[in-house]
C-alpha cells in the first residue's frame, strides 16, 4: 500500500489540470479487474491440483491490497439451470472460494453470459454471492433490481456501482440475441443499456439517482466489439451518458482486449480492461487501480498482467509490463487528443 501511495502523489504532480488533487479528504482505493471466467479450464486446473484457490494465486497480494476489488463476473457460478442455445455458455460452479479468498468485494453480472442457463441459475449465483458477503448488481429479479446499485463504505467514503450491458448478440452459429436476456418488471435478468435515447435516458436517471445515496458513483459497462482496440460508438455514447449526469468513473469490459483510458471531467473512462482470468489466446492484460475521494479521482494506475496457461492471470515481469504500459500510453493518447 505504501508503493501505491507514493504513485498516486506522483501521478497528482505529473498530470496537471487533469485530475485536481484534492487535499485532506478521505480516499478510497479501488482495484479493478477485467473479465473474470473462472470455469473451462481454471475449474479443470484447480480440481487437477486439488486446489480450489488456483485462479488467483499469482494475483492475491494485488487484490487483497485494496480497500476494495472489483470485477465482471463473466460466467454463471451456479450448477443449475440448463445451457442457453449459443455457442459458449460459460459455467464457473465451483468459483465462490476463490472470489472470496482473493478479496472481491463487489462483482458485475451485467454482461452478455450472465443468462447463460437461465433466471433461475442467474439467481442462485446472485444469492451465493451476496451470502458470502460479496455484493452484486447489474442484474436481479426484475428491472427495479437490476438497475439498484450496490453501495459500499469504505474510509468514510459511500461509493455506489450500477452495471450495464449493450452486447446486441452472440456470433454464430446461433446469433443469440442478448437483449433478451434484459430484466423486466415482472422477470429476471440483466441491466440492459439500449444504443438510443432510452438507453441513455436510463443510465443518467440511475446515476443521478446513485448521486443521492454515495459520494462516488462508479458505472461498469459491458460494450463493445470483441477485439477493438478502440471504443466504438455505443461505448462512448454511455459512457459520456454516464460521465455527464455524475459518474466518478466509467469502467469497460467485454473487448477481451485492452482499450485506452480518457480523462473526463475530474473523473476517468476506461473503456476496456479486457480478460483477466479467462483460457483466451489473449495473454496481455492490465488491472487498473483507482484511488477516489468524494470529489473525484484523485489518481489511478495501471498494474500489467499476464495470462498464462489455463486462463491464470499473473504479474507481468519488467520487459512484459514496459510493453503493455507502452501500448496503453498510446491507446489513450488516442482519446484524449
Amino acid at each position: 500500500m505504501r508503493r501505491a501511495a507514493l504513485f498516486l502523489c506522483a501521478l497528482l504532480i505529473a498530470l496537471p489540470g487533469a485530475l485536481r488533487p484534492v487535499q485532506a479528504q478521505p480516499s478510497v482505493t479501488i482495484v479493478f479487474t477485467g473479465d473474470l471466467m473462472l470455469g473451462r479450464s481454471l475449474e479443470e486446473a484447480a480440481r487437477a491440483r486439488n486446489d480450489p484457490l488456483f485462479a488467483f494465486r499469482r494475483v492475491a497480494e494485488l487484490l487483497q491490497s485494496a480497500d476494495l476489488t472489483v470485477g465482471n463476473l463473466e460466467c454463471v457460478m451456479s450448477a443449475l439451470g440448463t445451457p442457453a442455445p449459443k455457442r459458449y455458455p460459460l459455467r464457473c460452479a465451483e468459483a465462490l472460494d476463490a472470489l472470496r479468498w482473493a478479496g472481491f468485494d463487489a462483482l458485475s453480472l451485467a454482461n452478455n453470459h450472465a443468462m447463460d442457463f437461465g433466471s433461475v441459475a442467474l439467481l442462485d449465483m446472485r444469492s451465493r454471492l451476496n451470502a458470502a458477503g460479496i455484493a452484486t448488481f447489474g442484474a436481479g429479479e426484475n428491472r427495479r433490481a437490476a438497475r439498484t446499485p450496490a453501495v459500499l463504505l469504505r474510509n468514510g467514503v459511500r461509493i455506489a456501482f450500477l452495471g450495464y450491458v449493450n452486447v446486441p448478440q452472440d456470433g454464430p452459429p446461433f446469433f443469440f440475441r442478448n437483449d433478451l436476456t434484459a430484466a423486466t418488471d415482472t422477470s429476471p435478468g440483466v441491466a440492459w443499456a439500449s444504443a438510443d435515447a432510452e438507453g441513455v435516458e436510463l443510465i443518467q436517471a440511475d446515476v443521478r439517482a446513485a448521486r443521492s445515496l454515495a459520494d462516488v458513483v462508479i458505472v461498469l459497462l459491458h460494450a463493445g466489439t470483441e477485439y477493438a482496440r478502440a471504443p466504438n460508438h455505443v461505448q462512448r455514447q454511455l459512457a459520456y451518458a454516464a460521465m455527464d449526469s455524475g459518474a466518478t468513473a466509467v469502467i469497460g469490459a467485454h473487448p477481451h482486449v485492452l482499450q485506452g483510458l480518457q480523462r473526463h471531467k475530474n473523473g476517468i473512462i476506461a473503456y476496456s480492461l479486457g480478460n483477466f482470468a479467462f483460457d483466451m489466446t489473449v495473454e496481455r492484460s492490465a488491472a487498473l487501480r483507482l484511488s477516489v475521494t468524494a470529489q473525484g479521482v484523485q489518481g489511478y494506475e495501471w498494474i500489467p498482467i499476464v495470462i498464462g496457461a489455463f486462463g491464470q492471470p499473473r504479474m507481468a515481469d519488467s520487459e512484459q509490463a514496459a510493453r503493455i504500459l507502452t501500448a496503453l500510453e498510446y491507446l489513450s493518447a488516442q482519446l484524449n487528443r
